[in-house]
């Protein structure tokens, strides 16, 4: 997710390539918001360009450069789009500043104060302990453990960089508590577990993840398409978010197994507070209000705000101080990406990129599926996780009618590139996590490379069938 604000910051990288890269696009960028203003407006016309479609793509491109390279934090560079959008004249400030409008910025908005209000109260650390002291089997049942309280996580904190800040530590003082060493394949194996566990499953949840909030952001701001949570869970949840559970859970103990040092020691039980109860009965209600939206009718996101609002009043503790607990970084992000689909559709580069690759999209059937996985697999690959929707969607029109398919299935489709992809780098949470964990990247990617191959072979054709079997897919 691209919450990376709400983590300690990672070791400062030393400038290099990256940092070539990230000038290399600013120079690109700038000469070519400075064309149109240098060349004939007759010579943009015989390629069947104008200036709006010129200079609209170079600050995409800038923003989507800086997302991909990370060289600025990712709602810096949403900044940075708004302003060069404003001061060009890109488009209509009610255009630029779209996502505002769009009901998923507003479902972060909540999910931010939300879990700012679990953290605060001690209920999440409740929650992970209550389960972890549960634990009285081997390495393979601590593994499914750890994953099944990220799992849990995801559904009552709606950002996977908080969860793996929030489980990350605590996974580390299990794996201490249970004599594995700084640097042994046990301890390496239980903080994976409580990376994967608390960010892959999550993508299949609506409110959990910053991409599905982007895409259900940019579905609404573009196309006028809500994205229910009910409908996103049925379709998503049983294959994607239980299959890539159960994949992690079969591999952790294969390349990381290793004998505790010693029994667990039982932590010392506290009484529960007064806003620990209140914040659980909120949290309660919450759930049970998105689950059923399709049957009332009132968006997930002013659900959230309602529970936001809730945790502000005086009985659940002082406003102020929740306040300056928020980081509202990752609604920045959301913002930005949400408004840049809106931006790429007026000036027309959704429709002129869309009609480059909509011949590369076979017409119905898996073949359709596989090549709109594929798409969105090759965006993520160059922009991470975080901005792909932001790319994809406005593109989903002219996929749609390349494929065959109703403009929604081919939003869905965005969604196994999310779950199933080969390099721990496109999903940032995953990155921070093992960071703080002080597990490297390296010893991680052999599991997950399995990882990756096993889901790509079983879990997206299950995905396809089950959304054939759910109408959702042709």
């Amino acid at each position: 997710m691209a919450d990376q604000a709400s983590a300690p910051l990672l070791p400062p990288r030393r400038p290099g390539l990256r940092h070539l890269l990230a000038w290399l696009v600013v120079l690109v960028a700038a000469a070519v918001l400075a064309a149109p203003s240098l060349l004939a407006p007759s010579l943009l016309a015989q390629h069947g360009l104008t200036p709006a479609l010129v200079r609209g793509s170079s600050a995409i491109v800038l923003a989507v450069g800086f997302w991909a390279l990370g060289t600025l934090p990712e709602f810096v560079t949403a900044l940075l789009f708004f302003l060069v959008c404003m001061v060009f004249r890109l488009a209509p400030a009610d255009v630029v500043f779209s996502g505002f409008q769009s009901s998923a910025v507003w479902l972060a908005f909540g999910g931010l104060i939300l879990g700012a209000a679990i953290r605060r109260s001690g209920l999440a650390g409740r929650m992970v302990r209550l389960c972890l002291s549960r634990f009285s089997g081997g390495y393979a049942a601590l593994m499914a453990l750890l994953v099944a309280v990220g799992m849990g996580l995801a559904y009552f904190i709606p950002s996977s960089m908080a969860r793996a800040v929030l489980v990350t530590p605590i996974a580390a003082g299990l794996a201490e508590n249970l004599g594995f060493g700084p640097d042994s394949r046990g301890r390496m194996g239980v903080i994976a577990a409580a990376a994967l566990g608390s960010t892959l499953p999550a993508f299949a949840i609506l409110t959990s993840n910053v991409p599905n909030m982007v895409m259900a952001g940019a579905s609404e701001s573009i196309y006028g398409l809500p994205i229910h949570y009910g409908d996103y869970w049925l379709l998503n949840y049983p294959v994607l978010g239980l299959g890539s559970a159960a994949l992690c859970i079969l591999l952790l103990p294969f390349f990381f197994s290793e004998a505790p040092g010693h029994e667990r020691k039982a932590a010392e039980p506290r009484p529960w507070s007064r806003e620990e109860g209140v914040l659980s009965v909120v949290l309660l209600a919450t759930l049970v209000l998105w689950a059923t939206d399709s049957l009332h009718g009132i968006a997930p996101a002013w659900v959230a705000l309602g529970a936001a609002v809730l945790c502000f009043l005086p009985t659940m503790g002082s406003p102020g101080d929740l306040l300056e607990r928020v980081n509202f970084a990752p609604w920045l992000f959301i913002a930005g990406v949400t408004g840049m689909g809106a931006v790429a559709a007026r000036i027309g580069l959704a429709d002129e990129a869309g009609r480059l690759i909509a011949g590369f999209v076979p017409h119905g059937g898996f073949p359709a599926y596989a090549a709109l996985l594929a798409i969105g697999a090759a965006v993520s690959l160059c922009t991470c996780h975080p901005a792909a929707p932001a790319v994809l969607t406005p593109l989903a029109a002219t996929l749609a009618q390349a494929s065959g398919w109703p403009l929604q299935s081919v939003l869905m489709a965005q969604v196994p590139a999310w779950v199933v992809f080969p390099f721990l780098y496109q999903a940032p949470p995953l990155i921070v996590a093992l960071s703080l964990g002080r597990v490297p990247l390296s010893k991680v990617m052999p599991m997950f490379l399995t990882y990756f191959v096993l889901a790509a072979v079983l879990l997206l054709p299950l995905h396809y069938l089950w959304g054939r079997l759910l109408g959702v897919f042709p």
